[in-house]
């Protein structure tokens, strides 16, 4: 009894898990079917008119005919269309296998009414062979063919014949569940350790989390499906001086602290996160119908305190730097990728174990050059701007350097100009100016630096900034600087 539930669930683990290989399954047999049947009974009506004397043709032989030729079609639509969906591929074998049926017994009753039944018994023990379906539909589907030949023989044979027929299907029947049971299990079986084989193939073997390319195409299926609007989250995490833990500890105490990482992956993030090793020391998470920064931020601090108490031999804490993007754009496995690369560049700016989350909304069309002024003044600086600058540019002010930094990287092949406000008390505009110009995809975009005093002055140069500008210079520089850049 134990062996039988275990064999139960098994089968049951293996419906739900291998759901999409089962349709193709079907379908695959379902177009075989439909050609060797075509074949066969081509064939047999060839002989049975030559050889079987007496030989006619009834209703169930006509029927044949128009049930190949819609069959014909459906599997070419299959062939050259994605997999259907399993209601719909349920719906295509159980209804060609139910008109076969009546075609049969039809068949029998027109041409052999006075000799026992011949195929149909045959018929009921092959289908549980060639369709996989779940065993109480086995019993429902093969039920109602047997009740449906019962019902007619019971019409249009003799009594003799007809008792007879009810013993011999009576079998094929019982056959045929026991045959359904037998082989659910052999495919569950197997099913199940193909589904094992390719999610081994799929891991890294060290980390035991995803490799680079079922990474990728985990993600990517993710977001060929995913419906409109839909959020998701994309991690880059990346281990702080790795080189030099392989030189401290050995490649074996690097694959040590990769391994650990991996672990604590696989703990701190849901089972429908897609977890893999994108490569050397760094790993990516992508979080699917995952909207909420303050939680991601969350799980990825929670993962920088729980890596800091790992020891092996180290001096000094284990450390990540971390960049994150929650996108509500529907934006593309490129698009997500390079954002969340520009999150984890900031991180690593900053300075050890830090955490970046940026989130990303709908891409925005523009019909001129973007224009983004960095300012702890917000709207009211943007308005010193002259109005025929606001003719030219679109302009986007921000008090964030978190925020402008995302719309670079978002934006960055329409932005024509960056102004950025630096205070050299409190070191604002400094991480964007230093960012931009260190950054190699972004090192084109001219920046416009507005400083208050020499000290301001000379942090902006050392910085890169293209042009300078004292905040209290008269309006007419402000505009000729700006006509300056944007013209190069």
């Amino acid at each position: 009894m134990k062996r039988n539930k275990m064999e139960l669930d098994e089968i049951k683990f293996y419906f739900n898990k291998c759901a999409d290989d089962i349709d193709r399954t079907n379908m695959y047999m379902l177009r075989r079917t439909c050609m060797w049947t075509a074949i066969v009974y081509v064939g047999m009506l060839v002989f049975a008119m030559t050889i079987v004397p007496r030989f006619r043709m009834g209703v169930g032989h006509f029927l044949f005919i128009p049930l190949i030729i819609a069959y014909f079609f459906v599997n070419l639509y299959t062939r050259t269309h994605e997999l259907l969906p399993t209601s719909v591929c349920n719906f295509a074998c159980l209804f060609y296998y139910f008109n076969i049926g009546i075609s049969l017994i039809l068949m029998e009753l027109s041409a052999e009414a006075f000799q026992p039944s011949r195929w149909f018994p045959l018929f009921l023990i092959t289908f549980p062979i060639l369709f996989i379906d779940r065993q109480y539909r086995y019993v429902a589907e093969e039920t109602v063919m047997l009740f449906i030949y019962y019902v007619v023989t019971f019409y249009f044979k003799e009594p003799s014949y007809f008792y007879r027929d009810v013993y011999t299907v009576l079998a094929a029947y019982v056959i045929s569940l026991i045959v359904s049971r037998v082989v659910l299990g052999t495919r569950a079986k197997q099913g199940l350790s193909m589904v094992e084989l390719r999610r081994f193939s799929k891991m890294d073997k060290l980390t035991q989390v995803y490799n680079k390319g079922a990474l990728l195409s985990e993600m990517q299926e993710y977001l060929t499906r995913r419906r409109e609007g839909a959020p998701c989250t994309m991690c880059i995490i990346d281990v702080d001086n790795f080189k030099l833990v392989n030189d401290s500890l050995g490649h074996e105490g690097g694959d040590l602290l990769l391994e650990q990482i991996g672990q604590l992956l696989i703990a701190n993030f849901r089972p429908s996160d897609i977890v893999g090793r994108f490569g050397g020391d760094e790993f990516v998470v992508f979080m699917p119908n995952m909207r909420d920064p303050n939680l991601v931020d969350l799980r990825c601090r929670t993962l920088q305190m729980l890596l800091s108490d790992y020891y092996i031999g180290n001096t000094e804490p284990f450390t990540l730097s971390i960049g994150t993007i929650v996108d509500e754009g529907n934006h593309s496995q490129e698009e997500l990728f390079g954002i969340a690369d520009d999150a984890l560049y900031e991180s690593k700016m900053k300075g050890k174990n830090c955490c970046t989350s940026w989130v990303a909304h709908d891409q925005m069309n523009f019909d001129k050059p973007v224009l983004v002024f960095v300012t702890t003044l917000g709207e009211e600086k943007a308005r010193l701007l002259p109005q025929e600058e606001k003719d030219r540019f679109q302009i986007y002010a921000t008090q964030s350097e978190d925020e402008a930094l995302l719309y670079v990287s978002q934006y960055r092949d329409h932005i024509g100009l960056l102004v950025v406000e630096l205070n050299d008390e409190t070191k604002s505009g400094e991480l964007v100016i230093k960012y931009t110009k260190t950054r190699e995809r972004f090192k084109n975009i001219p920046i416009l630096a507005v400083v208050r005093n020499e000290e301001g002055e000379r942090i902006a140069r050392s910085l890169g900034a293209d042009d300078i500008l004292v905040t209290s210079a008269p309006g007419e520089a402000f505009k000729d600087s700006i006509t300056n850049l944007s013209e190069k």
